[in-house]
């Protein structure tokens, strides 16, 4: 039978390591999560509008965590945080050719915190001919019914380039009600 006391002992020894990255985790997630409830409950933003950042944030502790406590457990990531780097370099790569649609993400998490406007309002680019009636928000394109009846597909970084001009409608729906739909309001 083999001799477990130096295991034992080794195992031992990292216990009160891992269980201070397990406690520094939650206390992290707990941080975010009350941060993310102080920040809805201190602006026009509800609850709904940041849950999808408290599960991004969720994510990453729990990844971090893991790799932290493989790595107090005494497992070699050198191998890792290589594979993370040429993941990362892949993505960095990858980001430069996609940076439209990437931009497209981004302006529409900006457009559900800032609330220009809502499902159902009138807009218009002003000087332009870009003018309707917001039917539909998705994470690339806000859907727009123009006046003779035509769909128009703006996409959401044209919001941060020109000057909009807004009509309230009547029967408006948040945008963040409109993201999780699983059909568009109205086409």
């Amino acid at each position: 039978m083999p001799n477990l006391e130096p295991i034992l002992t080794s195992l031992l020894r990292t216990i009160p390591a891992a269980l201070a990255v397990v406690v520094g985790a939650f206390l992290l997630g707990f941080a975010v999560r009350r941060g993310l409830k102080l920040l809805a409950a201190k602006t026009s933003l509800t609850e709904d509008d940041v849950a999808p950042f408290g599960k991004i944030a969720s994510w990453i502790i729990v990844v971090a965590t893991v790799v932290l406590l493989l790595g107090v457990f005494g497992f070699d990531l050198g191998g890792l945080w290589t594979m993370l780097a040429t993941v990362g370099a892949m993505v960095a790569v990858g980001f430069i050719a996609v940076w439209s649609v990437l931009s497209n993400l981004l302006c529409t998490l900006v457009i559900l915190v800032t609330r220009p406007f809502s499902v159902g309002d009138e807009i218009e680019f002003v000087g332009e001919s870009v003018k309707g009636r917001v039917t539909d928000l998705s994470f690339v394109f806000t859907t727009l019914r123009a006046e003779d009846g035509c769909t128009l597909q703006v996409p959401n970084n044209m919001f941060f380039t020109k000057v909009l001009k807004r009509r309230r409608g009547v029967a408006s729906t948040s945008l963040a009600q409109q993201l999780s739909r699983t059909e568009p309001a109205d086409t």
